[in-house]
């Protein structure tokens, strides 16, 4: 039959004979039949389910792979049939239906999508928060991390200059300056005096210094220092005292001459302020405020100054401490020569200027005032003024050195000689005219009656011209008194 076969049993029953009983009819397969029958259920599932599976990335087993079934009998254990039956179990265990495994997979990608979007959804907030807090320690953390790396790198750097510092100064690099420096205090200390002016009108006292310049007595102090004087004092720097006498006073350098009779005096040096360079180091000594022999240094800061009393006067600019008191002290070079005595300075106190006459003013001034008692000066009868920079600008002049004359005054020997208005000075006597002012300086230390060549520049043409120098009258009579023997009270 097609269900299977039928049995009957005929067999006698316990009952006995007459129990004739038709046994049920138990219809059977052959398991070799079912498992094929299974076997194309499960292919027809894997062929339905493989279009709604292509999204699956595994590829579905091949059941070519399966090795074929036998049928057997129902007596045989650990049959091929048993084999395969398991291995299909066990394929249908590993292999879900397709159509499940991908409605799986899309479930799992969607889930996997939603909590990569929340993940995602937290990061800029997550950033924010990190950043936020990021910032509030670096607002208040990072300035006391950079105070702290500061000081340690202020601390480490001072301590490496101070252990590179004591290396070096084991050698006193600056043990020769600071030598030269007391060398020249040293020499020049013996020649500075102090003067003590007395006067008899307010029954007052005026003090300054002064410079030795000769082994006779002769001392070069200011003008200003000895002003209405009845009475003069010189302590040297022994604390030894002389009585002075007035030799002679100059009003147009502010320079005075004044004499000691004493032994075994040390005269200084003078030195050469024309070579004497802007830059170089210079010492002034005198007694500022009644110290006595007090020492200060400092540079030259300028030269060819005018003065406060005169644009008559070219002065040496140094920034030197000077105060009231140091008036007609020396101002000395490297070489412990005087190179200007000191005369003023900027203001009513010291402000880093100060001024000084140049030895080649004083010098002369201290000749003459030795040997004439007065100051005999070469006059040229013109008023000079600095060279304008359009003018060099303009080719009228190669630079801006020389002195432009914007009045020649009438008779004067400069007019009898032909100079004119707006002519510029360049050379006097074949030394080059650098500052207006200097032209003074020149026309004044030329004896008078002397025949001076001058080189001139008028109208952008060089022309020379013979000048004879006449004498300036001596005004310091009508502005100074001299006291030929100062008495002391």
């Amino acid at each position: 039959m097609a269900l299977g076969d039928q049995k009957f049993d005929n067999a006698p029953s316990e009952g006995g004979p007459d129990d004739l009983s038709v046994a049920e009819p138990r219809i059977r397969r052959r398991r070799g039949d079912r498992v094929a029958e299974e076997i194309a259920a499960f292919q027809q599932e894997q062929m339905r389910g493989a279009a709604n599976a292509r999204a699956d990335d595994e590829p579905l087993p091949l059941l070519r792979n399966i090795p074929p079934v036998t049928c057997v009998t129902d007596d045989a254990t650990d049959s091929p049939v048993d084999q395969s039956q398991d291995r299909l179990n066990s394929l249908r265990h590993d292999n879900e239906h397709p159509v499940q495994r991908s409605t799986n997979h899309r479930q799992s990608t969607r889930d996997n999508f939603e909590v990569d979007s929340s993940s995602r959804s937290l990061i800029p907030a997550y950033a924010l928060f990190t950043s936020t807090v990021l910032l509030l320690a670096a607002w208040l953390i990072g300035p006391r991390i950079v105070e702290e790396y500061t000081y340690a790198a202020t601390r480490g750097k001072v301590r490496a200059q101070y252990e590179n510092a004591v290396d070096l100064l084991q050698a006193r690099p600056l043990e020769n300056v600071s030598l030269a420096s007391q060398l020249v205090a040293q020499k020049i200390k013996p020649s500075v005096v102090s003067i003590h002016a007395g006067r008899t009108n307010d029954n007052q006292r005026g003090y300054g210094s002064g410079v030795i310049m000769s082994s006779a007595g002769y001392i070069i102090s200011n003008a200003h220092v000895l002003e209405g004087a009845s009475s003069c004092m010189v302590q040297l720097h022994d604390r030894s005292q002389y009585k002075a006498k007035l030799v002679g006073v100059d009003l147009v350098s502010d320079l005075a001459v004044l004499k000691i009779d004493a032994n075994n005096l040390v005269p200084a040096v003078w030195g050469d302020s024309e070579t004497a360079e802007v830059g170089s180091i210079v010492w002034a000594i005198g007694s500022p405020y009644r110290y006595e022999q007090t020492v200060t240094s400092g540079i030259i800061s300028g030269k060819d100054r005018p003065g406060d009393k005169s644009r008559k006067q070219n002065l040496l600019q140094t920034d030197a401490a000077v105060n009231p008191g140091n008036s007609g002290g020396p101002l000395v070079d490297a070489s412990g020569n005087v190179i200007g005595i000191n005369t003023s300075i900027y203001g009513e106190t010291f402000q880093g200027i100060s001024f000084a006459v140049p030895s080649s003013t004083a010098e002369f001034v201290y000749g003459q005032l030795i040997e004439n008692g007065s100051v005999v000066r070469g006059y040229l009868g013109v008023k000079p003024e600095e060279v304008r920079y359009r003018m060099a600008a303009s080719g009228y002049l190669p630079d801006l050195n020389g002195a432009v004359l914007t009045v020649v005054y009438k008779n004067s020997p400069a007019d009898l000689a032909g100079f004119k208005e707006g002519d510029v000075i360049r050379k006097w006597n074949g030394q080059a005219v650098k500052q207006y002012n200097s032209l003074f300086q020149l026309a004044e230390r030329s004896p008078p009656n002397s025949t001076v060549e001058v080189v001139l520049i008028r109208d952008g043409h060089s022309l020379k011209k013979n000048v004879v120098i006449g004498e300036l009258p001596d005004l310091s009579s009508r502005y100074f008194i001299p006291q030929p023997t100062p008495q002391v009270k």
